[in-house]
């Protein structure tokens, strides 16, 4: 065996070496640079909704009955253990909508940004503070109870939605 043929061998087992512990192990989930989140504040985006609803499907990822109770005005409800059906992800647009993303509180919606970016949207819009910040922000409100801004809201405390 020849000396290039010998080099030639080395760095191709050393490929395939290092290909197989890093897709292998758990080595292919470490993010060396941690992923980012669209995010827009609920005034900024409402604003932008009214003036052009066409390029928005703006999703509360809540359980039915908490949507039922009170919601962004013009938002759907497509619960979070929903979008891990492929039917309902299949209606989802990848492109010429951005999806924007709510709950009460801005954390199961980053959740579910997180699952739909993993399944290759790009397209995701994170709401900062849920409903919490659109109810504070004096933005409209729809639902059965819808609730009312209130001092202690104002200081802190969460809404809580009953049932």
């Amino acid at each position: 065996m020849n000396k290039t043929t010998l080099i030639t061998s080395t760095v191709v087992v050393t490929a395939v070496i290092t290909a197989c512990v890093i897709y292998l192990t758990p080595l292919k989930h470490l993010n060396v640079v941690p992923p980012a989140m669209n995010e827009v504040d609920p005034a900024v985006f409402y604003k932008e909704f009214t003036a052009n609803p066409e390029k928005y499907l703006f999703i509360d990822v809540r359980s039915a009955s908490e949507y039922a109770i009170a919601h962004p005005k013009g938002a759907i409800n497509i619960r979070i253990a929903d979008l891990a059906d492929p039917s309902v992800r299949a209606e989802l647009p990848k492109s010429g909508k951005q999806i924007v993303l709510t709950c009460t509180d801005g954390k199961l919606a980053a959740v579910a940004y997180g699952y739909l970016q993993n399944w290759g949207y790009l397209n995701l819009v994170h709401l900062t503070g849920g409903l919490e910040l659109w109810t504070l922000e004096g933005l409209p409100v729809e639902g059965t109870s819808v609730p009312k801004v209130s001092l202690a809201f104002a200081q802190g405390a969460p809404i809580v939605c009953p049932g």
